[in-house]
């Protein structure tokens, strides 16, 4: 058992801030496992043993099925390894980075560029149905509250696994040109644009919100894991809102990167973009630039 280990250093068994919240959404072993993936990743135990499994219980002020649930959790990402009579260790970096939720999972500029062959990425329809629009997104399609949308869902996989889930609205007159048999295919505004919409422009807010239970098990993650939440409006040449879209994506297998330079105005330093999103979030941009 773990818990033949001596007890954490005061270091490594203050949590500090890190207290848990049993009013919220989030289930208590992942409030847990978010706090551990945390500091693991941040290197504060390096390759040492964490505290056992009944040590950090009592630090955390939870049960044990309740931590080994937890643990649990950070075995599935590959961050530890257990066994029995040895306790919990973290993996070297490089044998992490390269598990199931390493390089293979965290979509690349590369990656993303195989959708189109079909080879690494697909889609899975889930949803497809002609509704009358929430207010919200009536308003985001400047139409009126009797007008009919097509609410489009579908869950977009890489080498088999979910990492996101998309809904679009559209409205019903531009639906109908989309070619039905391309949507387990092809982004949405690709298809658009095949029935000859011209797609000028979008607006796009980037944010977090939790997984409730139909995203989450579309997603396999927990009621209440964070997501990464993306909404965006594209628009075609006449301003005409064309595509609602509301994207949540698994943050573990999403990278968001943006390279910064120093400016200098007015006499001010200040933050600006040179690449709007590299690296990891590349692919992501584009794949949300057609969906």
């Amino acid at each position: 058992m773990d818990s033949q280990f001596p007890a954490a250093s005061p270091e490594e068994s203050n949590f500090g801030d890190s207290k848990l919240d049993p009013n919220q959404v989030v289930p208590l072993y992942h409030q847990i496992y978010l706090i551990l993936r945390e500091r693991i990743i941040e290197g504060h135990y390096d390759t040492k043993p964490l505290p056992g499994e009944l040590v950090l219980a009592e630090q955390f002020n939870v049960s044990r099925v309740t931590m080994r649930r937890a643990l649990q959790d950070l075995v599935k990402e590959g961050l530890v390894a257990r066994g029995r009579g040895k306790g919990t260790f973290v993996k070297p970096r490089t044998e992490s980075r390269n598990s199931s939720v390493g390089q293979s999972q965290l979509l690349s500029a590369s990656a993303m560029r195989l959708q189109a062959s079909g080879d690494s990425s697909d889609l899975q329809l889930i949803t497809s149905k002609r509704i009358l629009p929430p207010p919200d997104i009536a308003t985001l399609l400047h139409l009126p509250s009797d007008a009919i949308v097509e609410k489009l869902i579908r869950i977009r996989q890489l080498d088999g696994q979910p990492v996101a889930h998309l809904t679009s609205f559209i409205p019903q007159d531009l639906s109908g040109r989309i070619c039905r048999r391309r949507l387990r295919e092809f982004p949405i505004l690709v298809l658009l644009e095949e029935a000859g919409v011209k797609v000028a422009k979008a607006r796009q807010t980037i944010s977090a919100r939790l997984a409730d239970a139909s995203v989450a098990y579309a997603l396999g993650v927990p009621v209440g894991a964070p997501l990464l939440a993306i909404s965006r409006v594209a628009y075609d040449e006449n301003g005409r809102p064309v595509q609602v879209l509301k994207g949540l994506y698994r943050p573990d297998r999403y990278d968001y990167r943006i390279e910064l330079s120093r400016k200098q105005a007015k006499g001010q330093s200040s933050w600006q973009h040179v690449n709007e999103v590299e690296f990891a979030f590349e692919m992501h941009q584009q794949d949300l630039t057609h969906f």
